[in-house]
């Protein structure tokens, strides 16, 4: 029941934030593969109170991000967070 929950959490983020195709901010990021790899991202992630939403393309190895109106994330601590989840960042698109 768990494993539903969060697969119909990540499908609802990823429609909403993928439904204009634009995402405030883009991180390219190695080593992302899995399912497991996408959880974990977005785990740590989801605890900035910046970020509204977040989507992960495995098959890109891309992080989109949507932030919170009147908000911001500065690019260390995307750096940081990327890098507490266990992956190294390739480049950041705002």
């Amino acid at each position: 029941m768990k494993n539903l929950i969060h697969i119909l959490i990540f499908i609802f983020t990823s429609i909403h934030t993928n439904a204009a195709g634009l995402y405030d901010i883009k991180i390219h990021v190695k080593g992302l593969v899995c399912d497991f790899c996408a959880r974990s991202v977005e785990k740590t992630f989801g605890k900035n109170k910046a970020i509204e939403s977040i989507a992960v393309d495995l098959e890109n190895g891309i992080i989109g991000l949507n932030l919170k109106e009147n908000t911001g994330i500065t690019e260390e601590e995307i750096a940081n967070l990327v890098k507490s989840s266990g992956y190294a960042i390739e480049s950041i698109e705002k």
